[in-house]
């Protein structure tokens, strides 16, 4: 990034910040016994490609706002299993075809009761037609049969299936189903059921609400929450300065510089970051699979942890979700030149050239494609690294080039196939399509017993780690930071219910 461009970011981000302290003087002051006037979070923003709507946005600085103002029926932990949230429970018959879920007594924030029209409503909105952007859920929810699904009373929703799904409650708390009110359609000023009230929103800047005194789950002992965006660079100069409360996502050298520092406490969660490369199976040269098994070969790992994520993280090999349920521990793949050779020749492929197209989104980005290149230059194949823009790159890249990066937080197995990998997925980076795939996904969903889904998905992860289009390479631990005069700061793994929620914020 041009140093200038970096410049005018980081006076753009100054500007939003002294705007805050000009509102509320200090604003970081406790006002009342156990409350807190007001907090800033700053995370990594994407300028125009940020929004609030729970439906279609899904960066990490979205999905922390979406946290503030809504719920989901389910959410899940740090171990990825489901919990309840506006669900209280949620029992299937013994098909697996319907389940019936009791519904938690909550208010919207216009004061109106939360009822299973409500429900009814977000899967009628998520299965319903696609907007400019696609609905992340409706992969996720395509089983859901709402012809057939009903309001029991306003407390109880039944929720009827085309097929069998004992997997279905990970369904319910995937990106993209966090609950709406009935009848909502201006989700520029949205009214939803969690800890704070939106106030105001600027993509790129900033978000402002102000806490739910009425919230189901307690009232915030914030009482006024702002979410900024900022590049790594501002985030960790304004929790030095103490112009913030919290930096999410810190590069490796910014949590050495805090390490030790008075005021400061830092978190790194491991397992959190998730680096990848993302080919497009349904173009050449990547609609080939031995030249997807090439690619695999052509990097080596261990240096683009040491170099590009700065040694801090381990060498991850193409099977998503290490440490979470079902995840397979399958052979690594290493860095082997004359496999290449052999791989490219079999594939009928000579003078292999391709475009990676990356931005610098993320810690690493444009390091980690570099290296790349000079690893698949010493394979005898050309890798051109193209720049795209940072404030668009996530949406561009889905249909953007052939090859394309990116970095994931966490998901559970099943919701990582169900978004990404399915034939339908809107978040298809890969543009994978699989009918063995897909039918084995249908099949673990209506398996009862855990150990025989898990053996399924193992034969899914052993298709991807074959000839799928992800090539995951490196996990790093989520590094965060927040003055320590403050208690129950988020420091938990990414995509979990804890992470980025403030609500639970108190001065110490």
């Amino acid at each position: 990034m041009p140093s200038s461009t970096l410049r005018r970011r980081t006076f753009l981000l100054g500007g939003a910040l002294a705007a805050g302290a000009a509102l509320t003087g200090c604003a970081r002051s406790a006002d009342g016994e156990g409350a807190v006037d007001t907090f800033t979070a700053a995370f990594q923003g994407s300028g125009a490609g940020e929004g609030i709507d729970p439906g279609v946005n899904t960066l990490f600085i979205d999905e922390a706002r979406m946290k503030s103002v809504y719920d989901g029926l389910f959410e899940i932990d740090e171990t990825m299993t489901p919990i309840p949230r506006l669900a209280v429970s949620a029992d299937p018959n013994a098909e697996g075809t319907r389940w019936r879920i009791a519904l938690r007594d909550a208010r919207w924030h216009d004061g109106k009761a939360f009822t299973a029209d409500d429900v009814l409503y977000t899967f009628a909105r998520v299965l319903g037609p696609p907007q400019r952007r696609p609905f992340i859920a409706a992969s996720s929810l395509a089983k859901l049969d709402l012809s057939q699904s009903r309001a029991v009373d306003a407390h109880t929703v039944e929720l009827a299936l085309t097929e069998p799904s004992f997997e279905f409650l990970i369904a319910l708390s995937a990106y993209g189903t966090k609950i709406v009110q009935n009848g909502a359609t201006d989700f520029d000023r949205p009214v939803g059921t969690g800890p704070f009230v939106f106030e105001s929103f600027e993509a790129g800047r900033e978000f402002v609400a102000t806490a739910n005194e009425q919230y189901w789950d307690g009232a915030p002992a914030v009482r006024r929450l702002r979410i900024v965006s900022a590049e790594s660079d501002a985030r960790l100069s304004a929790v030095q300065s103490g112009e913030i409360d919290y930096a999410d996502n810190l590069t490796p050298a910014a949590a050495r510089t805090l390490q030790g520092r008075r005021g400061i406490s830092l978190s790194a969660t491991p397992n959190s970051g998730i680096y990848f490369f993302a080919m497009k199976t349904d173009r050449a040269p990547f609609d080939n699979p031995d030249v997807r098994r090439a690619v695999r070969r052509m990097l080596d790992r261990d240096e683009l942890v040491k170099v590009a994520l700065e040694g801090q993280g381990e060498v991850s090999n193409d099977v998503f979700g290490k440490g979470f349920q079902h995840y397979a521990d399958l052979p690594q793949h290493t860095y082997d030149p004359d496999e290449v050779g052999r791989l490219l020749r079999r594939a009928g492929v000579r003078d292999l050239s391709f475009d990676l197209f990356t931005a610098p989104v993320a810690h690493g980005f444009v390091e980690a494609a570099r290296l790349f290149a000079e690893h698949a230059g010493r394979c005898g194949v050309r890798v051109n690294v193209v720049l795209g823009s940072k404030d668009t790159y996530y949406t561009d890249a889905l249909s953007t080039g052939h090859l394309t990066m990116g970095q994931s937080g966490p998901l559970a197995i099943p919701n990582h196939f169900a978004s990404r990998l399915l034939t339908d997925s809107p978040q298809n980076r890969t543009k994978w399509s699989d009918r063995e795939f897909d039918a084995l996904y249908a099949k673990a969903q209506a398996t009862a017993g855990v150990e025989a889904r898990t053996a399924l998905y193992r034969t899914m992860h052993e298709i991807l780690h074959d000839r799928g289009g992800f090539v995951f390479f490196g996990t790093t631990p989520w590094n965060s930071a927040a003055r320590d005069r403050f208690q129950h700061v988020p420091a938990a793994v990414p995509n979990s219910h804890g992470w980025a929620r403030f609500d639970a914020v108190s001065p110490r």
